[in-house]
């Protein structure tokens, strides 16, 4: 059945859960766009207007459960813990989605999306873009950026970590464990 005259978020929401459905059955190498496609009920060309590629899909769909933890970003700096709790409890809110994409080796594009989710900025030409800190050093910018990149990759490992024993601590005691690092 082909859905017509949809709005944006309900087609990538039943792209994202055809490319889940398939998955429960196939591996991901083996799902074709067209495959997709057809279990979300939209054209081929549907697909490629909203989505560049299969990658594309897993993004959106890390994104969009991140969207869940949106909270008071000054808690990043001032209270971590509290803050971090919001990413674990938006992944356990979606644990079975989550745990098929880890079992299918899919979580690497994770990485990309908590670095956007932390705002993290590792590209050079874009620093000298941005306007100058007058009360920050340039090695001090540096520091906090690798301080950044640390935090984000140590977030990352235990998220992964935390999937491979089927997400079993709650978030509170993840983000307990995540603080006290």
């Amino acid at each position: 059945m082909r859905r017509k005259d949809l709005d944006k978020s309900l087609i990538r929401e039943y792209v994202t859960e055809a490319l889940l459905q398939l998955l429960e059955k196939k591996d991901y190498d083996e799902i074709s766009v067209r495959e997709i496609a057809e279990r979300a009920g939209v054209h081929r060309a549907t697909f490629y207007r909203h989505f560049r590629s299969k990658e594309d899909i897993l993004r959106c769909c890390f994104v969009e459960i991140l969207k869940g933890a949106e909270g008071d970003r000054e808690l990043l700096h001032k209270d971590f813990a509290s803050f971090i709790q919001h990413v674990f409890q938006a992944l356990y809110d979606k644990k079975e989605q989550i745990l098929l994409l880890n079992r299918a080796h899919l979580t690497g594009l994770l990485m990309d999306v908590l670095k956007d989710y932390f705002g993290f900025e590792d590209d050079a030409e874009n620093d000298s873009e941005k306007s100058v800190d007058l009360d920050r050093s340039p090695v001090s910018i540096l520091i906090e950026q690798y301080r950044s990149a640390y935090r984000i990759g140590g977030i990352y490992s235990c998220l992964l970590f935390w999937f491979s024993h089927d997400m079993k601590e709650t978030p509170e005691e993840m983000a307990r464990i995540a603080a006290a690092m």
